[in-house]
């Protein structure tokens, strides 16, 4: 009796390279479908993670905008050294708006400036936080000759790229004194914080090497404290302080040329309705003499 065929399991054995290839393609789009809503929050958490495990420091300076610009609700946290990678960046000269950062740096820690200057980069943006002893006497809102030497470093530091700055904010800060609860100590305490940020920027104008459209400043008298207020001078000479704001080009949100543009369009619009009127009663004065002459 002849024997049946063994049928071969050979002829299918192509179904299971291609069920893996499914598989494999299936946890592709998976994969991409789940960095398409990645999570901001966990996604910082992340990043903090890794560089505190590669022994970089997070920083936190709390930033935060409203309709009267950058405030901040702490940069206590912000620490003056930064991590030693950084540390190791020289820049001799002011090439992009990226070097800025690391090139001021270099010069706070060659002239030991550490405990006066506080040097914080953010996300296409620069800020730096002075003691106000660096610029001005007390009470004071005369710009002193050292204070005028690192705005000249600065100045120079930004010479050559204008173009890649959107915009430069000067902001005065005071301390919190129990002589401020006065009307009139109040009103001082303003205009100080006013008029040392209006006389940093004055100064950086004056060198002509950015665009006063670009710049703007403001005090905000004791209101803005970096730590609270515990009744030392210490913790005042911290509050006191001039900042400065650098933004790159495209990242400001200086919403101003938008207003000024609605403001422009809705102006021309009028107008020409204006105008439209008054040919049309124009026109009808003409017709009504027509007809009493008529």
């Amino acid at each position: 009796m002849r024997k049946k065929k063994e049928h071969s399991s050979q002829c299918a054995d192509w179904m299971n390279t291609y069920s893996d290839m499914v598989t494999l393609l299936l946890t592709f789009f998976v994969l991409l479908f789940a960095m398409t809503s990645i999570n901001s929050e966990k996604w910082k958490n992340l990043v903090t993670a890794l560089n505190t495990r590669a022994g970089v420091h997070a920083t936190s300076s709390a930033i935060s905008q409203n309709a009267n610009g950058l405030q901040l609700s702490s940069l206590a946290s912000v620490p003056s050294k930064t991590s030693s990678s950084e540390t190791d960046v020289v820049v001799d000269k002011v090439r992009n708006f990226d070097d800025l950062y690391f090139y001021f740096k270099n010069y706070i820690e060659k002239n030991n400036l550490e405990n006066e200057i506080t040097l914080y980069r953010g996300d296409s943006y620069d800020f730096f936080s002075f003691q106000s002893t660096v610029f001005f006497n007390g009470d004071s809102a005369v710009l002193q000759p050292g204070g005028k030497k690192i705005l000249d470093f600065l100045c120079d530091a930004i010479s050559g790229i204008p173009d890649q700055i959107g915009e430069i904010r000067f902001y005065g800060h005071t301390a919190k004194v129990s002589a401020t609860d006065t009307a009139s100590r109040q009103a001082f305490d303003r205009g100080l914080s006013d008029d040392r940020a209006m006389n940093v920027l004055l100064y950086v104008q004056s060198k002509k090497i950015i665009g006063g459209k670009k710049m703007v400043s403001a005090g905000y008298g004791e209101y803005w404290p970096i730590v609270k207020d515990d009744g030392t001078e210490a913790t005042r000479a911290k509050n006191r302080r001039v900042e400065i704001y650098i933004s790159k080009t495209g990242k400001t949100d200086n919403i101003l040329p938008e207003i000024y543009n609605s403001m422009e369009t809705s102006s021309s619009s009028s107008t020409m309705n204006t105008g439209n009127s008054g040919s049309a009663a124009k026109a009808s004065s003409e017709t009504s003499v027509a007809s009493a002459m008529n």
